[in-house]
């Protein structure tokens, strides 16, 4: 009983050590400024990547509290039942934003965030123009997606790739 509870700790300790040495890589270094503008290079924004990342680890580390309860011996089946619960609502949460990044992509734009909470879902979509009907036409997606019945908690935000990249500067 107790090896599992230090293995336990000893796996969520080399995770969250991993998760910072991920975060403060000392090889991804900047060789210098960008010379080429952002558009330029036709693939996904950088910064749009980095949201995908934080928010991918930040959801990780709970489900690792999450496992954390489920393998312990002095939760109850409530607390473990509640726990694989959540942890299943997160990995579908974040299934269906991949899903729904990857349907606006395929719609000819060229990248999309989309961060779903219980709060709603905020969308953001990298284009030159703003467009009404195509909103609509996101927010009826999403809404089919995330299963929500009130669209107005989805929020869209049409950006170009230079406002996206000065957000984080």
């Amino acid at each position: 009983m107790l090896k599992r509870n230090q293995l336990a700790l000893i796996l969520l300790t080399l995770v969250l050590m991993l998760t910072v040495y991920y975060i403060t890589d000392p090889f991804k270094k900047d060789t210098g400024p960008r010379d080429e503008p952002a558009d330029e290079t036709g693939g996904k924004i950088e910064e749009l990547t980095a949201r995908r990342l934080a928010l991918r680890d930040e959801r990780n580390l709970i489900i690792l509290g999450l496992d954390a309860i489920i393998a312990s011996n002095e939760a109850t089946i409530a607390e473990k039942e509640n726990a694989l619960r959540e942890k299943r609502y997160l990995n579908t949460l974040t299934e269906k934003e991949l899903l729904l990044e990857m349907q606006v992509i395929a719609m000819g734009y060229r990248d999309c965030f989309v961060h779903a909470s219980d709060l709603g879902v905020d969308i953001t979509v990298i284009a030159e123009e703003h467009s009404l009907t195509v909103a609509n036409q996101l927010a009826n997606e999403a809404a089919m997606i995330f299963d929500i019945l009130d669209t107005t908690s989805i929020v869209i935000h049409f950006k170009t790739a230079e406002e996206v990249m000065g957000e984080v500067s």
